[in-house]
């Protein structure tokens, strides 16, 4: 049986007008299918950032902030990297997004996140992507009905005093979207972590067969589950060292400093510090030392 049409993707309209495109998935569709909608280019080479959202600390977002700013942007522009992380406007992933901004890029950033987590600004976008929703759950038994909007369901229908299990949620402050992101991938399901997938496997496909390269900067349990896909899908990992949180437990880990290693963590290292593949990097280099160790892995 052929694939199920993908719904078209739409506008999402920010404060400073700023827009992105965004493309709801269904638990039906390929990561491929998001490529051409959302006129991702590929081959490119990716850099994918996983680590620490609401609860990294102020201190740890200041001390950051200097990288982003410095190192991680500039790179990402004169590489023309595709830049793929989670997409909320929180931790890395608001700091990768004000650092493009701030820099003026033009390099693509994806944000990556369940859309039963996404928040939106008005009820209309509210609106919007409910009724693609609806579209891409009956596109493979309507083909025709496929990229278009039911025109029967007003633009306001969707204003329940509480969102829907599986819809876009009104509470959850970090679940905001960055708003200087080029692109917004929704996938299926509601809790955090269900996205980890989608994430990595569309990092593979946009860079096949250009390098690729993840970041883990600080992280907490979700970015637990980002490490070992991201591992396991075959890409090279630098923890960031002095970041804070599950990165220096990974750095600790890979220098032997720690002493009581969880058994998952242990086994990842034996399978992938030999070869390196995870490797650590630590934040007190100077911006010039950690640019030349990042560039070597899409430069060679």
């Amino acid at each position: 049986m052929a694939d199920p049409l993908v719904p078209g993707p739409f506008t999402l309209s920010f404060p400073g007008g700023h827009c992105a495109q965004a493309l709801w998935l269904g638990p039906h569709h390929t990561i491929h299918q998001a490529l051409d909608p959302l006129g991702l280019e590929r081959p490119r080479p990716t850099l994918v950032i996983v680590g620490g959202a609401g609860l990294m600390e102020t201190a740890s977002m200041q001390r950051l902030q200097v990288l982003f700013n410095e190192v991680l942007a500039p790179l990402a522009q004169d590489l023309r990297l595709t830049v793929i992380d989670g997409g909320t406007d929180a931790g890395v992933m608001q700091l990768m997004g004000q650092a493009r901004h701030r820099l003026g890029g033009t390099f693509p950033l994806v944000g990556v996140l369940p859309q039963g987590q996404a928040r939106f600004s008005d009820f209309h976008a509210m609106a919007l992507l409910e009724k693609q929703r609806l579209t891409s759950a009956t596109s493979s038994h309507s083909p025709e009905s496929a990229g278009e909007i039911p025109p029967d369901l007003p633009l306001d229908w969707c204003r329940p005093a509480s969102p829907l299990p599986n819809g876009p949620r009104l509470g959850c402050p970090e679940c905001d979207l960055e708003p200087h992101h080029t692109h917004f991938l929704l996938t299926p399901g509601h809790a955090w972590g269900s996205e980890s997938p989608w994430l990595s496997d569309l990092a593979t496909a946009i860079a096949q067969p250009q390098p690729a390269l993840t970041l883990l900067v600080n992280g907490g349990k979700i970015a637990t589950t980002d490490f070992h896909i991201n591992l396991a899908a075959g890409r090279p990992m630098l923890v960031l060292a002095g970041s804070g949180r599950l990165a220096d437990e990974v750095a600790a880990a890979l220098t032997a400093k720690a002493d009581d290693i969880p058994p998952a963590l242990r086994e990842a290292i034996q399978r992938y510090q030999p070869s390196g593949a995870l490797v650590s990097l630590d934040i007190r280099l100077p911006a010039e030392d950690l640019r030349q160790q990042l560039s070597a892995y899409f430069i060679g």
